[in-house]
């Protein structure tokens, strides 16, 4: 079963740069794509991730993040730009529940499954988590929890990895948040892996010079420790030979023996001065 990428333009979020860069502290700003796909196999329709309920609802974070949303960029209009609507998904599938990446998710109906890590669910509804993962998202899962079929949980660290279809499966991200998963789906050009917030900057994270050889940056943003956060980043970098990387918050690159190739991202133009193909035509 092989699948097709469709990337859903959800909006923009502008971070403060300490949110990314440990140390940081100038007041500059950043602007980061917010985004979701549409994965298509035949008849079967999944969604990985569903933006922010609303520009507004990011201002509960402080002055770390501003939302940023044209009417286009909501998630029922991405989705008709493919011709489907909510009712048509099968599956829903949550990278993790962070405000930026949960806040649609009562569009679809309890006839849509909506699959999260265990883990993640039980961190957000902890009372650990903060303003990230606002009510209005977490309690929607609760009422799914008790409709049969609404909701699938996995268990990614105690199994190493579960199937959601054919060619298309789930393992913990192991950094981020408590219970991020990284989404792996099969496609007629290869392996594409997409990382949630584990990778928020290519450039920043996997193609900037350190002291140390074939080293991975972490950012300031993630709650695990900075060595897991580290080890999640190498081994997310192992997921094979040769695939496609898709960060919720950054354009898509091609990553081979370890190593950023080729990809969409401007920074990564300006920064090597070469051209590079566009991802998501290879994947379509």
């Amino acid at each position: 079963m092989k699948w097709t990428v469709h990337t859903l333009d959800l909006g923009e979020v502008e971070l403060n740069t300490r949110r990314l860069i440990p140390n940081e502290q100038k007041i500059d700003r950043m602007t980061f794509p917010v985004q979701g796909w549409l994965l298509t196999s035949g008849d079967t329709r999944v969604v990985i991730d569903t933006g922010f309920r609303s520009p507004e609802i990011l201002k509960r974070i402080g002055d770390a993040a501003t939302g940023i949303e044209t009417p286009e960029q909501r998630l029922s209009a991405q989705l008709a730009r493919h011709g489907v609507q909510a009712q048509d998904v099968h599956y829903v599938l949550h990278t993790h529940l962070h405000i930026d990446h949960a806040g649609q998710t009562d569009l679809f109906p309890m006839s849509t499954t909506v699959v999260i890590n265990r883990r993640e669910l039980e961190y957000a509804v902890s009372g650990l988590s903060g303003p990230s993962y606002p009510p209005e998202d977490i309690k929607h899962l609760i009422d799914r929890l008790h409709s049969p079929g609404a909701l699938w949980l996995l268990d990614l660290e105690g199994t190493g990895g579960e199937q959601i279809l054919p060619g298309l499966r789930c393992v913990a991200a192991g950094g981020h948040t408590e219970g991020s998963m990284i989404v792996i789906a099969e496609t007629e050009a290869g392996t594409v892996c997409f990382s949630g917030d584990l990778v928020y900057s290519v450039r920043h994270q996997l193609m900037s010079p350190t002291t140390l050889r074939n080293d991975v940056i972490v950012t300031s943003n993630h709650v695990v420790s900075r060595r897991s956060e580290k080890i999640a980043l190498k081994r997310l970098m192992q997921t094979a030979p040769r695939f496609f990387l898709y960060p919720s918050h950054d354009w898509p690159v091609l990553v081979e023996d370890g190593r950023v190739t080729e990809g969409g991202e401007k920074t990564l133009r300006a920064t090597m001065g070469r051209c590079f193909c566009s991802i998501g035509e290879i994947t379509q």
